[in-house]
């Protein structure tokens, strides 16, 4: 994601195999990776999202690769931009009576490879985004541990504290500790609701490089 406040910190990347070029990212994929959110000063004391779960598959921002994802559920890694705008994901949608679209995401900061965003929205029936696939059956809608697709602003309300408006971001910093040097670490999800309802909703990770020793 091009957040203000991300200073760039690439990770080292693995080989992947050629991801593909198809639809640009879109939905809430393109919303969290863009501008749509603005995540100012952190307002959360800590980050809610650890572990996130999907079809059995247990899953971190940043430790987790896409590749890892492709293993279990198939799919085509997209990718668009490069530099500073390349963009890679995996996006599946799920039938049934209440269809979600998903998207696994990656960008510089992840050196393409790593997930540092993960974001869900409720799908129409029969309507795939050009940038999503089918899911497996092997697959189902994440769980971040977080209100999600349906929950009520009462329900966000209970797990972060006051709610206002239909675009709701939040952002919790925490001290960093990695090989990389890492000064900080900061997550990010965001929110759109209608009719006080969660239609789409996201969780990204970013870290913040420690400032150059003099």
């Amino acid at each position: 994601m091009r957040l203000s406040f991300a200073a760039a910190a690439l990770l080292s990347a693995v080989a992947l195999a050629a991801p593909a070029h198809a639809a640009g990212l879109s939905g809430m994929g393109l919303n969290l990776f863009g501008n749509y959110f603005h995540f100012g000063k952190p307002n959360l004391e800590k980050p809610p999202v650890k572990t996130i779960t999907a079809g059995g598959l247990r899953m971190q921002l940043q430790h987790t690769k896409l590749a890892d994802i492709r293993k279990v559920f198939g799919g085509t890694i997209q990718t668009q931009g490069d530099n500073k705008t390349l963009v890679n994901w995996l996006c599946y949608q799920t039938d049934g009576a209440n269809p979600t679209d998903t998207w696994f995401i990656s960008n510089i900061l992840g050196g393409g490879e790593f997930v540092m965003i993960v974001a869900v929205q409720a799908a129409s029936p029969g309507r795939i985004p050009g940038d999503c696939e089918p899911a497996s059956k092997k697959f189902a809608a994440p769980n971040m541990g977080i209100p999600g697709i349906g929950a009520s602003s009462d329900d966000m309300r209970k797990a972060f504290g006051a709610v206002s408006g239909n675009t709701v971001a939040y952002r919790a910093d925490e001290p960093g500790a990695d090989a990389l040097g890492t000064a900080s670490n900061a997550q990010y999800i965001g929110y759109i609701l209608q009719g006080g309802r969660v239609v789409g909703y996201g969780a990204g990770e970013t870290s913040v490089p420690a400032p150059p020793k003099d």
